[in-house]
């Protein structure tokens, strides 16, 4: 029925189901799944004669590796198996981890724009450089600012207006 089956076409039809098996469990940007299609193809038409047999061990090839996708994550997602290769903690506030950290010690610092304010730029407060962003509106360079709100990292700023 099926042609001569030698160690090449046997390593590249394994390897094209290992390839495919990795791209259905940790999917990517498709270089598995496409060079194991190939390689499944490839040894498929080294070892056929016909269409009909190509398109049968095709047929079982998607089976054979649809089956395995399932296996695979029966047992490795929800049971220890596979335990090693998931992340299952998570960094929570209340333990302590945080991304970023609020500083509430600037607002109404008053400061000059380093550069324009289109609507975000570097200003200089107490001396230091500062990423900030302005309300909105456009501040050019030089302008003296005001730090109005302070939204997790974000310093919000608006134009000093001085009053007379």
């Amino acid at each position: 029925m099926f042609g001569d089956w030698n160690a090449l076409t046997v390593f590249l039809y394994v390897l094209g189901l290992v390839l495919l098996t990795i791209e259905g469990l940790m999917p990517g940007f498709g270089v598995a799944g496409v060079s194991g299609i190939i390689c499944v193809i490839i040894s498929v038409a080294m070892i056929t004669s016909s269409i009909y047999e190509a398109l049968l061990l095709i047929i079982a090839t998607i089976a054979l590796f649809v089956l395995v996708i399932v296996i695979m994550y029966k047992l490795g997602y929800g049971s220890k198996f596979m335990k090693f290769l998931i992340l299952d903690t998570e960094q929570k506030q209340e333990e302590g981890y945080t991304s970023s950290k609020k500083d509430d010690s600037f607002i109404g610092k008053t400061g000059i724009a380093e550069t324009p304010l289109r609507p975000s730029g570097v200003v200089m407060i107490d001396g230091k450089r500062i990423n900030a962003q302005s309300q909105g509106e456009f501040i050019d360079k030089g302008a003296k600012i005001i730090v109005s709100e302070v939204e997790s990292m974000k310093i919000i700023v608006k134009q000093y207006e001085e009053e007379i």
